[in-house]
This record gives structure tokens, sequence and C-alpha cells, in this order.
């Protein structure tokens, strides 16, 4: 049984959709994977023994969100440690798969971040699977069915490239739910005015601080 270990590259340290998604494709995979998240990791004094423990792992998931067409700043610095930890590494690295969600409804949103990633791993010398990005990121943790099939059935094809015997690379694969783009900028709107509801600052939902 191949070991898969994942980095969570999500800021959020509970409940983040980054986070759903490993917890899903750990299903498809069939085993436990390892899981850390990168904005803890960073901080951990024994951080360079655990990224060297994850450089001898099978499989390598990198998933996180989105941010400003890039990844988030703590997974920046995670892979910068891990560059450095993977020149001094005498063994075979993972071969690395990632997964990048957006708020954005086009899953196309994500392509540049995951050819970073690309880019990331032809420099530490590991194997590169293929970058998965997701569209209509917000509503993944509301439906489990229906207009998302499409979504899941893209995480079992990577579980599945995961597990086999023999990796290749691919090119990155983008899939939005299946849904019409008005609903989802309903749903959008509905949820942002719940939070700030929420939080006691629906008055200010309008508000443009630094607007000119």
């Amino acid at each position: 049984m191949k070991r898969v270990v994942a980095i969570n590259g999500s800021p959020k340290s509970a409940e983040s959709t980054s986070g759903m998604l490993i917890k899903i494709l750990e299903e498809y995979i069939g085993t436990i994977v390892d899981t850390f998240q990168a904005v803890e990791l960073i901080r951990r004094e024994d951080a360079h023994k655990v990224i060297a423990d994850i450089l001898k792992a099978d499989d390598l998931l990198i998933v996180f969100p989105l941010y400003v067409d890039s990844l988030p700043a703590s997974l920046l610095k995670l892979l910068t440690q891990i560059e450095q930890a993977a020149k001094a590494c005498g063994s075979s690295l993972p071969t690395v798969y990632t997964i990048c969600n957006c708020g954005f409804y086009e899953a196309e949103h994500n392509s540049l971040a995951l050819k970073m990633t690309r880019t990331f791993v032809k420099r530490i010398g590991a194997g590169y699977g293929y970058g998965l990005g997701i569209g209509c990121g917000g509503v993944l943790a509301q439906m489990k069915k229906g207009p998302v099939d499409n979504v899941y059935a893209a995480l079992r094809d990577m579980g599945d490239a995961i597990t086999a015997e023999n990796s290749k690379e691919c090119e990155d694969v983008f899939v939005t739910p299946k849904m019409p783009r008005f609903l989802y900028k309903i749903g959008g709107n509905i949820g942002w005015r719940q939070m700030t509801r929420k939080n006691g600052v629906l008055k200010q939902i309008k508000a443009k601080p630094h607007s000119l």
C-alpha cells in the first residue's frame, strides 16, 4: 500500500474546503492520508524533521484555496522550506498532485496557481501527476450530490491516479459544479449576508473603506 501525505494549504485551522477535499480523496484512495496544516507546520520547531519525513512518502497531495491568483502565503513559505530540504534529500521524492479551489464560478481561474505548483515540483526534481482546479468552491460544503457530482467524479479519478501502479504526468483538469452562474451568485450573496448578520456588521456590508 502506498503512503500518501497531504498538505492542507488553507489558512483556516478548521472547517476548510481544502480539508474537506482531502477527506473525500482519502475515501477514494482507501487508506489513511497523513495530513499537515501548512500554517501550523511552518511554526513548528521540528518542521525540518517533519518535512524530511513528508519527502519519504510515495505521493504528496497539496490542497489549497486560490489567493489572488496564487497560493496562500503560509503555503508558499512551506514550499520554500520543502525545496531546501529536497535539495539535501538523497532518496527519491514523492509524486505530487495538487488541488486548488476558488470562489470564482469558473474553475479556470485556478490555472496560474496550478502552473506555479507544477513549476515548484520541477524545481525540486520530483514527479508530477497533475493538478485539479475546482470552481464554485463555496458550494462544496453545502452540497454532496447533484450539481457537484462532476467534482466528486474528478476527485475519484485523482484517487485512481494516485493508487495506480505507475503514475504518469497528465494535463491539469478543471471542473465547475453544474449549476447556473446566476444561482451561484444568489447563493453567494445570501451567504455573505448571513455571515455579516452573525458577526453584527450587516449595516457595513456595502462599506468602501479604501475607495478614493
